[in-house]
């Protein structure tokens, strides 16, 4: 027993370290890109940038709608079963198409309604936005290729093309120092540039599976959409959620807290280096494992370790917040408070996110339709009585929307263990 824990521990600590050379250094290049962005860009042209951001957020997940997500199940599936999965591949290519176009299309409207109430500039406004559909076309392209790569376990390869986008980021970053260039078109342009890197790194590399063309039968449409439609609300609720909030926080604040609530999130994305390691080796590793037992005991394993490591993350925060607030400049020095509230919100979402994956990887969604349901009742009840006349009210409301959100999460899983019927799709 002591040699299988050993073994297994060598194993989790070399795909650890592995990542963290490969794919921890490219994230981390991209936070330093980010927090480029926070230090040099006025108040006002980081607003806009954030807002173009959240668009690219809002068409970037508006496109998938949980199509990523039916890919892993279904290779998980056709691994215990014996079917080929290329069908359900091309399926899925075709369905992003379809969303990222209706995804830009409502998302536009939302922009071009919100330009009018804060009479901003149309022109300015529809360079960025046309910089953000780009990014979001390149990304839809890359995303199903990114995920196969890691399925296959060739998580180091998917590694060298994620890092070609990130180091082109960090380029124009420093072109925008070194230029003096300070507006959100310029680093809107940094992230299509970086989309496009990855794009051509995955056309050029050697190792990327080629899925060839598969005739898309009625039962594969019927099995995809059966999984899309049962998830689909769950999913709108989430892509709708974050840019609402930024939403109201401009309407009823203006830029200021829009601006403060971003920039602290920049500390905060330091979860997006766990929420990769989450989705690059441990999600991929775990639909490998087809004995629903053991895969039981690795995720409970892996939910002890990642609760244990947000919750040191928060108490840190709260302990040194004037250290990291550094980060961002003396703009946002003042922001300790918000600061905090920002981190337990991304422990949170990173908790939460974990458990959705392992969810849906066992096919534990005929509830998610109830869930959204119960979200929205939350959204509509809080948002609607809430104050946004600063960063750490608005903060405080993701909080509070975040707990609800890691609440379902927990009640699917303790569902799912105990009465599956409930919850598997059929």
């Amino acid at each position: 027993m002591l040699l299988v824990l050993a073994d297994r521990a060598a194993r989790w600590s070399r795909l650890a370290a592995e990542f963290a050379i490969s794919r921890g250094l490219a994230q981390a290049v991209g936070m330093i890109s980010g927090l480029i962005y926070v230090r040099v860009m006025p108040v006002d042209q980081y607003a806009l940038y954030a807002m173009g951001l959240t668009s690219l957020s809002f068409i970037s997940v508006g496109s998938d709608l949980g199509l990523n997500g039916s890919l892993a199940y279904f290779w998980r599936q056709c691994a215990k079963s014996g079917k080929t999965i290329e069908p359900n591949i091309a399926a899925v290519r075709r369905l992003k198409s379809v969303f990222l176009i209706l995804a830009t299309v409502i998302c536009g409207v939302l922009l071009l309604q919100t330009a009018r109430k804060q009479d901003l500039s149309m022109t300015i406004l529809f360079g960025c936005f046309g910089l953000v559909v780009a990014t979001a076309w390149s990304q839809t392209r890359t995303s199903v290729d990114l995920l196969l790569m890691r399925l296959e376990g060739r998580q180091r390869h998917s590694y060298y093309c994620e890092a070609a986008g990130s180091l082109m980021r960090l380029l124009l970053a420093g072109a925008m120092v070194a230029t003096g260039i300070r507006t959100a078109q310029f680093g809107l342009v940094g992230g299509l540039l970086g989309s496009l890197s990855v794009l051509v790194a995955l056309q050029g590399f050697a190792g990327v599976p080629t899925i060839r063309p598969e005739p898309i039968g009625r039962q594969t449409w019927r099995e995809v959409m059966k999984y899309i439609t049962t998830i689909f609300p769950s999913t709108m609720v989430y892509v709708a959620q974050g840019p609402l909030i930024l939403w109201l926080a401009l309407t009823f604040g203006g830029e200021t807290p829009l601006s403060e609530t971003f920039a602290v999130g920049r500390i905060a994305a330091i979860y997006g280096l766990l929420g990769s390691f989450i989705i690059t080796v441990v999600e991929p590793r775990l639909l490998r494992i087809r004995d629903d037992t053991h895969f039981a005991r690795m995720t409970g394993l892996f939910l002890a370790v990642l609760f244990l490591f947000c919750a040191a993350a928060t108490i840190i925060t709260y302990l040194v917040p004037s250290t990291l607030l550094l980060l961002i400049g003396s703009k946002y020095a003042h922001l300790h408070k918000e600061l905090v509230l920002s981190v337990a919100a991304s422990s949170l979402s990173v908790i939460t996110t974990f458990l959705a994956i392992t969810n849906r990887g066992r096919g534990w969604v005929r509830g998610e339709p109830i869930v959204a349901v119960c979200q929205l009742i939350v959204i509509f009840a809080l948002a609607t009585h809430w104050s946004y006349h600063d960063s750490a009210s608005v903060l405080e409301l993701t909080v509070a929307l975040a707990c609800f959100e890691l609440l379902w999460a927990v009640a699917t899983s303790v569902i799912g263990l105990l009465v599956p019927v409930l919850v598997r799709i059929r």
